[in-house]
């Protein structure tokens, strides 16, 4: 005991030094991120700086031994700088990876002018519901009303549609509105200023399955349609030895990125790890379809299907198609802007030259910000086709996003990269699957092709399944553009 402590005491600094490097190391390859060829390159380094410090600590000149010294805490200052930032990658990855919930948030609305602040000021009010394929949580919602009202079985009138009921609240036949809160978003579209002439006075979340409405339903071949169905990629199965699609389904929520919201954003990324190739796919948020499980033989518009959750979005993609999306990566669009700017701009070809707000886009490349970027991918109504093109401006967005990624930008500030993206994406795919993906491509360093398509169609007005009773402004699908789409997407996955 006496000669270790002693032995200790003699060579404290390399061996405090080599106790560090190993937990850098044992973190670096547990992390899965790091290619083995780069592991070994540290191990060396690790080795080579630790021989330094034991040779200048065991030298008789003081000015040596006090170099030593100095190497040994840069060494371990080092390492824990680099334990801390691993740890930290880890737990963003973890944060966006592998949903499997989805957050269900159930509002209790009155009028703006109406005295009640919270449920406390309600007794004695009518409420106005909007079940729709909501029930078994409005249901749950009453309750907690009943319960935190004082009130005992509160008057319950059911409306059979948002639109119904909002203007049912607004006109004082009721004197509160329960309802899912993703289709505040819609009425917007037929109630202009309807957040401004109503208020929130309770909300509560509740935690579902993303699949639940395909289990909920009967598997019957009106309601899956043509549509291959691709089963999620195992936790541990790779992406690099196979080709696959991945929806992208941007939203736009206050709140929690797991919140169920309109997709205004549907791209079907086509990855061929083989080739280093990747085709967006785009489709109009206003595509007029079935929703497989939801609608029934009625249509809706495609961004309705966000509304029943990331999955339904997914099988609707399915259907039109015909072919399968295994994962998804769900994205806030407008918070991912802000990874433009941490970037430092991105370079964004227009196919139009076109003004939004106080903004100007020529024609051909354009060099643009966050604000700049984000104003690109929303504007529709510069445009004859509306729609269409804004979905091939998104495309352009993230096309040059990829590209930037792929560049040395990177490198500049992979932590505040890393920060923005965990803020605002949620996917499918497990974090073993992502730092697998990232070895892969540091070990090889390959350099993606990107290459777009969209689809395109006649506009309309039509009612919805999800907003019946008033008229949309809807696409009806272009089926030989839709054919030819899928075709392209087939080629990729073979």
């Amino acid at each position: 005991m006496e000669r270790t402590l002693e032995f200790l005491k003699k060579w404290k600094e390399p061996v405090f030094q080599a106790l560090i490097s190993i937990v850098l190391l044992a973190l670096m390859f547990s992390c899965g991120m790091i290619p083995l060829k780069y592991m070994g390159i540290a191990v060396l380094i690790a080795l080579l700086l630790l021989a330094l410090t034991f040779l200048a600590v065991r030298s008789r000149n003081t000015a040596v031994r006090s170099v030593g010294i100095i190497l040994a805490v840069l060494t371990c200052l080092v390492c824990v700088i680099g334990a801390l930032l691993i740890q930290h990658v880890m737990n963003k990855l973890n944060q966006m990876a592998g949903a499997e919930t989805q957050i269900e948030n159930i509002v209790v609305m009155v009028n703006d002018t109406d005295r009640a602040l919270a449920i406390a000021d309600t007794p004695g009010y009518s409420f106005g519901v909007f079940e729709g394929a909501d029930s078994e949580l409005i249901d749950q919602m009453i309750d907690d009303v009943q319960q935190l009202n004082g009130d005992g079985e509160i008057q319950k009138r059911v409306f059979d549609s948002p639109l119904t009921l909002a203007e049912a609240l607004l006109d004082g036949d009721v004197d509160a509105a329960i309802c899912n809160k993703a289709y505040l978003s819609l009425l917007e579209d037929s109630v202009p200023d309807y957040s401004k002439q109503a208020k929130i006075i309770y909300e509560k979340e509740y935690e579902t399955d993303p699949d639940r409405w395909e289990r909920m339903s009967a598997m019957d071949e009106d309601q899956t349609g043509n549509g291959e169905s691709m089963d999620e990629t195992s936790e541990n199965a790779s992406l690099t030895d196979h080709s696959f699609n991945v929806l992208i389904s941007g939203i736009d929520v206050d709140g929690p990125i797991t919140a169920t919201s309109r997709s205004d954003v549907n791209i079907i990324m086509t990855v061929n790890p083989m080739k280093q190739r990747i085709l967006l796919t785009s489709t109009p948020r206003d595509y007029y379809v079935h929703i497989p499980y939801v609608s029934g033989e009625e249509l809706d518009k495609l961004t309705h299907a966000g509304i029943y959750g990331v999955k339904t979005s997914m099988k609707t993609l399915e259907n039109l198609y015909g072919v399968g999306i295994s994962d998804y990566i769900r994205i806030n669009f407008d918070s991912l802007i802000q990874l433009v700017d941490v970037l430092g701009g991105v370079d964004v070809k227009s196919e139009v030259e076109f003004s939004s707000g106080s903004y100007h886009f020529v024609k051909g490349m354009n060099h643009l910000n966050g604000d700049q970027a984000l104003a690109f991918s929303r504007v529709r109504h510069a445009f004859a086709d509306g729609d269409i093109q804004r979905g091939k401006n998104q495309m352009s967005v993230l096309t040059a996003i990829l590209n930037k990624l792929q560049s040395r930008a990177l490198l500049k500030n992979p932590a505040d990269v890393l920060d923005v993206i965990s803020q605002s994406m949620q996917t499918s795919f497990s974090t073993s699957q992502i730092t697998k993906t990232i070895a892969w491509q540091l070990e090889n360093r390959y350099r993606w092709e990107i290459k777009r398509q969209s689809v395109t169609g006649s506009s309309d007005s039509q009612e919805t399944f999800s907003m019946p009773g008033t008229e949309l402004s809807v696409i009806w699908p272009d089926e030989d553009s839709v054919r030819e789409a899928a075709g392209k997407i087939r080629d990729e996955l073979k």
